[in-house]
């Protein structure tokens, strides 16, 4: 009876000792100033992928196993990964975690397979101001004016000429977001460029051109975040 007791006792200590003890994390995520708080970071328990984004303050407070590890992670730093052990404290004070910036700069990364050589561009930019004759201008010549808008050449060169503003404004969103700065930031180096495009279909040119630092990037990893959820 006694061995019964004792054999029990160990079968319940271990199962104990095996199940997972959550607890709750408090923190502070700051600049590599230590000073300045950083809002909206995303704080990932790695394990189970639960997580949030830090608040305005750059405080956060996430539930997590004491074996897991935690992600830190925000456009343009480097991602920290902290295991819970060394964020948790048990008398409930906040930790506070140092994110550090990337070396690289994301807005002048310029993609190596589109860009136009200078002579190519004058030649479109000429194509692009012929194409733009008002179709009436009494003063310098309306003959020229009318002929433009008219002729079958005037409609080629005016067909010609959007395209040519198509791939200017391809060349200026190449310099922004491509696919060196998508593997950048997500750290992905298999993402396929043109299906997150497809994906992500809000990330439009016109976006791309009309946002800057925070605003674009934040928005191509909140897309990112959940495209992975997807599987994909």
């Amino acid at each position: 009876m006694k061995l019964k007791h004792t054999i029990l006792g160990f079968l319940i200590c271990f199962t104990f000792s095996g199940m997972a003890q959550v607890v709750t994390v408090k923190g502070l995520v700051a600049d590599v100033d230590s000073v300045s708080p950083m809002p909206f970071v995303y704080v990932i328990d790695q394990t189970t992928g639960n997580g949030l984004m830090s608040d305005f303050n750059g405080k956060f407070v996430i539930n997590a196993d004491l074996k897991d590890t935690v992600l830190f992670s925000f456009v343009g730093y480097l991602k920290l990964r902290l295991p819970v052990k060394s964020l948790y404290h048990e008398d409930g004070s906040e930790t506070k975690v140092i994110m550090k910036q990337m070396s690289y700069n994301l807005n002048q990364v310029v993609v190596s397979d589109f860009k136009l050589k200078p002579y190519e561009k004058d030649y479109m930019k000429r194509v692009i101001e012929g194409s733009h004759m008002p179709v009436v201008n009494a003063l310098q010549s309306p003959i020229s004016a009318l002929y433009q808008q008219f002729s079958k050449k005037g409609k080629e060169q005016r067909k010609l000429a959007r395209i040519f503003e198509e791939l200017f404004e391809k060349e200026e969103v190449a310099k922004k977001f491509n696919p060196e700065v998508l593997r950048k930031l997500t750290g992905d180096e298999n993402i396929d460029f043109e299906e997150f495009r497809k994906y992500c279909f809000y990330l439009s040119n016109d976006y791309i051109l009309t946002h800057e630092g925070y605003d674009l990037y934040y928005r191509v990893m909140d897309c990112y975040y959940r495209w992975k959820s997807e599987k994909r």
